[in-house]
């Protein structure tokens, strides 16, 4: 009987078990992209979208501008880290 090739193969099975590990391997790499995500969420301490340096000068004019006392500005700053 010779379904598959020259040495008996079947080679949609070959197929499968390829399509199987890439699977396998997208899977993965899925679940680091997702862990990596969710370690970078703000309830973590860092900031997505906003560096330190980009805080602090959105602080320092907020206090500028009076929306905010030099208690609250001190208390903001010793916060983000400065």
């Amino acid at each position: 009987m010779w379904y598959g090739g020259p040495w008996g193969w079947n080679w949609f099975g070959w197929g499968g078990g390829i399509m199987m590990i890439l699977g396998f391997i997208l899977f993965v790499i899925g679940v680091i992209f997702v862990f990596k995500w969710l370690s970078y969420m703000p309830w973590h301490g860092e900031r997505r979208y906003e560096s330190n340096d980009e805080s602090l000068s959105i602080l320092k004019r907020r206090y500028a501008n009076g929306e905010i006392n030099k208690e609250e500005y001190e208390k903001m700053k010793k916060d983000l880290g400065f």
